[in-house]
């Protein structure tokens, strides 16, 4: 048995764990697949003779999960992370009156 270890930075959140699990647990000589969205991770057991880490890195590639190196967004000097931010422009919400009156007691509290 061999193991690798990949770095998924498309894999973010529980539905892409799942997703991933789903994907590589079928492929013939896979024994365990252990998938991580808090480290963006995927360590996978396999039996070399029946399939190869170029195989697994193929099968997630296809399905948008290609494995690489993990994006890092560096804060500005001005502590704030994104120049986009800027671009927007101020937000702001109006809350429905009829919301309000509809979403009954449970909002008192």
């Amino acid at each position: 048995m061999e193991q690798i270890e990949l770095t998924v930075p498309a894999m973010f959140a529980d539905h892409h764990v799942t997703a991933v699990k789903r994907l590589l647990s079928p492929l013939p000589g896979v024994e365990m697949v252990f998938a991580s969205s808090a480290f963006k991770a995927v360590a996978v057991e396999f039996d070399p003779a029946k399939t190869s880490k170029d195989a697994l890195v193929q099968a997630l590639t296809a399905a948008g999960y290609a494995p690489g190196a993990e994006e890092v967004i560096e804060r500005r000097p001005d502590g704030r992370f994104d120049q986009a931010w800027e671009t927007i422009g101020v937000r702001s919400t109006v809350t429905n009156m009829v919301d309000l009156q509809l979403s009954g007691e449970f909002r008192k509290y």
